[in-house]
């Protein structure tokens, strides 16, 4: 899709949030727009766009495992770390910014809407067009509906006193997601006309997803199969390729946001720094010490390991050369524990004394927690923003995972769960399962599983506050700093302070 797009982005680009003002020659507007594919498709590719920005695809939801357990924000006027740490409030900046690029994505979604039914052109590419739209909306409003959990739900272009609405309730907006997601898998191709373009399985595969998150599991598992048996997806052999730039667009990706560098379309999740990759980001020592060993054990459980903390200090910061010879312990003994571990553990967090970018042995005193994310990053010095790499929104491993979670919560351990669960885990060498757990023993299996596999991927935020985890996770699993977690208030964000001046008919959330 990269080549297409960058011809419909150069003329899109100009002014995507705006472009039904353009006109031919660069004048067009509403009344002579809506007249001919070229117009739908510049509709789409604006809709398209409206992934890109960096508080959505463009970074924003990957930097989500800033809140979870799974990273620390370094740059706290991100505020990550406020919500992480429980200092949010209707005023924080993110929190609108957040709110505010998914409704223009809904927006740009409700204008094909609107109006793509009364084209007359090719009825396929209306189809193709709507089905899109309709996937994009429900992508959008799941951001939404996880994060706030009651939004306003609008489903056509408003004006802005229009859009003076109540909220609707979180069933009430999971319904129209599904209810959209159902159309969309109805009037999308098995196959988009180029690579990047999203088609039915990309919309089962989302679909599935709002069903778990909703424990709807009867209907996850049989949207998951519906894309595991269509034979149109399979794992990539390579873990680490996958998240290249020659693994993008791989049998393994279902749906990927499309970047284009050098057309303000970037993106910066992958940027690095001579000194570190994605400066603002730690990863926290816990999620370091969770990867199993390469036995598939607890490292405090395996003989042939050492747990990492034998190399820490009290909030498991790795300690440095001269501290561990004072105490008569070697620094590279630590360095070499790596090697006993998942291969994921080294393909997605860096850690010090291995290569980086020009360096032989990276400094890691430059990093807070001592950590860095490796997974999707560039290796280019100074290439910190404006990058190429595509975003996976959904994968075909997660799929896997999903299936396995929906089947067990719903029947408990069957042989069709360990059969999805083995393919991730033969992927990178790591030993089958243990067909003797019970469905709780399985259950946490199962989460550690996602957490490792899909570390940095903008999924671990939503598993804790689907699974209920956070607070146990948060304050007492979260060792490098101390976090409060309000169970009668953090698990949905509040609505933005902006929103509420603006709008006499809106009610703040519970606890707000």
């Amino acid at each position: 899709m990269k080549k297409a797009i960058i011809a419909l982005l150069s003329v899109a680009s100009m002014s995507c949030s705006d472009f039904l003002d353009l006109k031919d020659n660069n004048t067009l507007n509403q009344d002579s727009f809506w007249k001919t594919e070229e117009h739908l498709d510049l509709a789409v590719t604006a809709a398209y766009e409206s992934l890109t920005p960096e508080e959505l695809y463009g970074r924003g939801i990957r930097d989500l495992d800033c809140i979870s357990d799974n990273g620390y924000n370094e740059w706290t006027w991100m505020k990550y770390w406020d919500i992480s740490v429980g200092q949010h409030n209707p005023a924080t900046d993110r929190i609108q910014w957040v709110f505010n690029d998914n409704y223009k994505g809904i927006r740009r979604a409700n204008e094909i809407l609107d109006n793509a039914p009364g084209m007359g052109i090719d009825q396929k590419a209306k189809n193709t067009a709507i089905g899109e739209a309709l996937f994009l909306r429900g992508l959008f409003y799941n951001n939404l509906s996880m994060l706030f959990n009651n939004v306003p739900l609008i489903l056509k272009v408003v004006s802005p006193a229009e859009a003076r609405i109540e909220k609707a309730s979180k069933e009430e907006v999971v319904d129209q997601i599904i209810q959209d997601l159902t159309e969309a898998i109805e009037l999308l191709p098995d196959k988009g006309e180029t690579v990047g373009r999203i088609n039915k399985y990309a919309a089962l595969a989302l679909r599935a997803r709002v069903y778990l998150y909703n424990q709807q599991y009867e209907n996850a598992i049989k949207d998951c199969e519906e894309v595991i048996n269509s034979g149109k997806y399979s794992l990539l052999d390579d873990y680490q390729l996958l998240f290249s730039a020659d693994g993008q667009n791989s049998a393994e990706s279902i749906f990927s946001v499309q970047f284009v560098s050098n057309l303000k379309s970037g993106e910066k999740f992958s940027g690095t720094y001579k000194k570190q990759p994605q400066s603002h980001f730690g990863v926290l020592p816990n999620l370091v010490h969770d990867f199993y060993t390469k036995n598939g054990l607890r490292a405090e459980d395996d003989p042939d390991a050492t747990p990492f903390t034998h190399w820490t200090d009290e909030k498991g910061v790795p300690k440095s050369a001269a501290e561990l010879e004072a105490e008569g312990k070697s620094i590279f003994d630590y360095w070499a524990e790596f090697a006993n571990r998942d291969p994921r553990l080294d393909h997605s967090i860096l850690r010090g004394g291995e290569p980086w970018v020009d360096q032989d042995k990276w400094d890691n005193s430059v990093k807070a927690t001592r950590y860095g994310i490796q997974k999707y990053i560039r290796t280019e010095v100074g290439q910190y923003e404006d990058g190429d790499r595509n975003f996976m929104i959904l994968r075909y491993a997660d799929v896997l995972l999903m299936y396995a979670e929906a089947k067990n919560e719903l029947s408990g351990p069957s042989g069709d769960i360990y059969t999805a669960l083995n393919q991730v885990r033969r992927r990178v060498g790591m030993p089958d399962f243990d067909t003797n757990l019970d469905q709780d023993a399985l259950r946490q299996e199962i989460r550690h599983e996602r957490r490792v596999e899909l570390a940095f991927e903008g999924l671990r935020y939503f598993d804790e506050l689907r699974w209920r985890t956070a607070k146990d996770d948060f304050e007492n699993k979260v060792i490098f700093h101390e976090r409060t977690f309000n169970e009668s208030k953090h698990y949905w964000w509040p609505l933005p302070q902006t929103e509420i001046d603006r709008n006499p008919n809106l009610t703040q959330n519970p606890g707000w």
